[in-house]
């Protein structure tokens, strides 16, 4: 069987994944581990999301209000754009 055709074919067996599912992932991984892994999941999680994005997204999440809200009550000011 050609390569392309095992990858394919692995792509249509794949199940999907909600986020809920994914965020389980580095929950499962801090229980086993400490919580201090699944906090570093996470981060590593949204550096891959921040990457994907486009500068326009980048945007639309920094400006959102649970992340402004976020930075405020961590002392940040929350007009930072």
């Amino acid at each position: 069987m050609p390569e392309t055709d095992q990858l394919e074919g692995a792509e249509e067996s794949a199940p999907e994944r909600n986020l809920d599912d994914i965020l389980g992932f580095a929950r499962s991984h801090g229980e086993m581990m400490d919580t201090r892994k699944w906090v570093a999941d996470l981060e590593d999680m949204l550096r891959i999301a921040w990457d994907l994005m486009t500068p326009e997204q980048q945007v639309a999440f920094r400006e959102h209000p649970d992340v402004l809200a976020l930075a405020e009550a961590a002392g940040e000011r929350a007009d930072l754009t």
